[in-house]
């Protein structure tokens, strides 16, 4: 039984994963341990700055090679990591891992009175961006290009000096992040962790990295409890160059 931290440090591509010659259990992501440890059935996907530790054992017999596997197209198999099996640990099977212990600082926020704050998404090849704001003019989709500004969000192509939010210290906030373009993105809030809020209004795990589908709308939530001026972007990178770039101020 081993613990196997993967860290996606690619500055774009996004990983589909899968175990071979392994049982594993989730029971941590982005640092934040999950309570329960989940059972990893099938695709494990990671984006761009995005980690998962795992339990894992050895299922795979002696001589043989267990290895960390890469979904490509058409569900081609790569392995990224190749284990070989030189020996037996246990001839039982071990049980269900503990959770790790808890972080006491992870508690979900109180979305009571939160402040409700909406960032969207634009830009790209085939998205609906038709102008966006950038040194203060508003730049034709052309223009926008000529200057390397590809992407916007909530309509300006730039990081500016005006903040997506000014926050008070421990102030709960409840951020919806609407994809209106066709790509993915994984965006990333340096300083705070925050739980997605699913459909249903339950919080996921604590984490500080999202990934999101293209034309796919999502909620989360924080408390803001870290002062400082705190970046949120793409973590595509190249997209953070072109315009995913904004930033919180926590007072």
């Amino acid at each position: 039984r081993i613990r196997l931290r993967i860290i996606n440090a690619a500055s774009a591509r996004i990983f589909p994963l899968r175990l071979s010659g392994f049982s594993g259990w989730t029971v941590a992501v982005d640092g934040m341990p999950t309570g329960q440890p989940q059972s990893v059935d099938g695709e494990l996907l990671l984006g761009p700055a995005q980690r998962v530790d795992l339990i894992v054992d050895v299922t795979e017999d002696e001589g043989g090679t267990a290895q960390l596997l890469r979904i490509g197209d058409d569900d081609q198999l790569t392995p990224l990591v190749s284990f070989l099996v030189n020996g037996t640990a246990s001839s039982v099977p071990r049980g269900k891992p503990l959770p790790l212990p808890p972080n006491p600082a992870a508690h979900a926020p109180d979305l009571a009175d939160a402040r409700d704050l909406r960032l969207v998404m634009s830009g790209g090849a085939m998205g609906r961006m038709q102008s966006a704001l950038l040194g203060g003019e508003r730049l034709g989709f052309r223009q926008l290009a000529q200057a390397g500004k590809f992407w916007a969000l909530n309509d300006v192509a730039e990081m500016t000096y005006t903040p997506l939010a000014d926050l008070s210290l421990n102030e709960p906030v409840r951020l919806k992040i609407e994809n209106q373009t066709v790509f993915p993105h994984a965006m990333h809030l340096h300083g705070m962790h925050f739980r997605e809020l699913r459909p249903d209004g339950a919080f996921g795990p604590m984490r500080d990295t999202i990934l999101l589908a293209g034309n796919e709308s999502r909620e989360i939530a924080f408390t803001a409890d870290n002062p400082g001026k705190w970046l949120f972007h793409c973590h595509m990178l190249s997209h953070a160059a072109s315009g995913m770039t904004t930033w919180i101020r926590v007072t």
